[in-house]
């Protein structure tokens, strides 16, 4: 055997290891100076999640592996229900009791919903964690049911009287879109069929379900010890129950389909989105999915640093440049993860004129990410991506709300340098696997709103796909 063949073999069998270990090494967050995200399991299933800082302040969180993905036909808008009721106090608190509380303590007190996740927040001062942790609990296990009647009648009249932002009603409406046979396609934001007849029972069903020690994450970031808060946890959140015994789900069917709202009186804008099915967040394939919407960018017309008739951007710069004025107000690609599936895709916002070409630029670019991406444009991708993932506001609540985020979705933190490190792995060759994999000759699940005399036929969008170079 010859030397260079030695060494081939050597480098074969030796770096490999060589460079996973040192992967290993750096993704730990003492590497970078970072504080690590310990976590415990309850006896019950209960995970306590904590990432110890320096500060005055603790930001606490209890996120449920729960959304309107899990409502039924039955008690679909339940979670929205529960949402503005969450704070309409609880058997143990009223309402005027819970927000002198909280005032009293100069805390904030916060709750949302999503499609898979809800969360209650607080921000206290680092000697009031035991009662913000009391009071956590206090909603959570005893959120206010029994006020539903009392309070549906306002609850439906904001409910008609909000006027919502466009963007979240096209992304809600392409979910529906997508995922109509699937209780992931059930509407985030209203209107909610047969939600006034919805009784406090519905929402206890509900609950019940989903409110479960399996289902639960208790999160902290600040000057907390990791096990003080594993005492409060295990004496706030130690009994609640484990869930029923579920049925085996399915992954929801992507349906290809569009659902237009035409309507020529409302102005001159349009507003469109259009989505291919993407992948859950443990796909390995997700931060390539990530790196190629960063690719295709996002826009907004008059607004920004670089001009978009000069951008780098191949995307942005067609967008800005078509017909010498611009074929879109707006654009913004999205990159969506769920726990089995997800969804890519962009939203526009075009002149009723230019609905044609708007959607044909970003057509056209998503098609090209699967044959000509280059070195140059990843970089600049992977360069964003990071800095938007870094990005944050620096505070305990993000802090709090990533590690929450993240134990629900991986069942630990991930540190910043591990994404770090995946995200500047993904190379041109990776972009283009991935679309190819995911984006050409797909099923596409199309939704508008405006003016849409000038919208292609499903047919042809559904064409325009799969891209025939010769």
């Amino acid at each position: 055997m010859n030397a260079s063949h030695m060494l081939g073999s050597m480098r074969r069998h030796v770096v490999p290891r060589l460079s996973r270990g040192v992967s290993q090494v750096l993704s730990e967050p003492m590497a970078w100076n970072q504080a690590p995200t310990v976590v415990t399991q309850l006896a019950n299933g209960v995970k306590v999640a904590s990432k110890q800082t320096f500060g005055e302040v603790t930001s606490l969180g209890v996120y449920l592996d729960a959304g309107c993905r899990d409502e039924t036909t039955q008690n679909a808008g339940a979670s929205h229900l529960l949402k503005q009721l969450a704070f309409t106090g609880t058997a143990k608190r009223s309402r005027s009791q819970l927000e002198d509380e909280v005032e009293s303590m100069g805390a904030t007190l916060d709750m949302s919903s999503g499609r898979e996740q809800t969360s209650f927040e607080m921000t206290v001062g680092k000697a009031d964690v035991a009662q913000g942790i009391d009071i956590l609990a206090d909603l959570v296990k005893n959120p206010a049911v029994s006020n539903l009647e009392k309070e549906k009648e306002a609850i439906l009249r904001s409910l008609d009287e909000t006027e919502l932002p466009t963007k979240a009603v096209i992304e809600d409406r392409l979910h529906t879109c997508a995922f109509r046979d699937c209780s992931l396609g059930f509407s985030l934001v209203g209107p909610f069929e047969g939600i006034e007849s919805l009784t406090q029972a519905h929402l206890q069903t509900y609950v019940d379900a989903n409110f479960t020690a399996d289902k639960m994450v208790i999160a902290a970031a600040g000057p907390l010890p990791h096990a003080d808060l594993v005492k409060l946890a295990e004496a706030s959140f130690g009994t609640v129950p484990k869930a029923p015994a579920a049925e085996y789900g399915t992954k929801p069917y992507f349906c290809g389909a569009e659902l237009i709202y035409r309507n020529d009186e409302m102005g001159p804008l349009a507003y469109i989105s259009v989505g291919f099915e993407g992948v859950p967040w443990r796909s390995p394939d997700v931060i390539g999915l990530m790196v190629a919407k960063q690719v295709l960018g996002s826009y907004k017309k008059n607004e920004g640093l670089v001009p978009g008739t000069i951008s780098g951007n191949r995307t942005i710069n067609a967008v800005a440049n078509k017909m010498s004025v611009g074929c879109a107000e707006e654009f913004d690609t999205f990159s969506i993860s769920y726990k089995d599936t997800g969804v890519f895709g962009f939203y526009i916002v075009c002149d009723e004129v230019a609905v044609e070409h708007a959607i044909g630029e970003l057509m056209f670019g998503i098609g090209v990410l699967s044959f000509s991406v280059t070195d140059e444009e990843v970089e600049r991708a992977k360069r964003e991506l990071i800095i938007s993932f870094l990005n944050g506001d620096g505070t305990t609540a993000s802090s709090c709300a990533q590690v929450g985020q993240q134990v629900l979705r991986y069942g630990r933190g991930v540190p910043a340098a591990e994404m770090m490190l995946r995200i500047n792995a993904v190379d041109a060759e990776d972009v283009k696997r991935v679309a190819w994999k995911y984006l050409a000759d797909q099923e596409i699940a199309v939704t508008g709103l405006g003016p849409l005399h000038g919208m292609p036929q499903y047919y042809d969008l559904r064409r325009a796909t799969n891209m025939h170079r010769y």
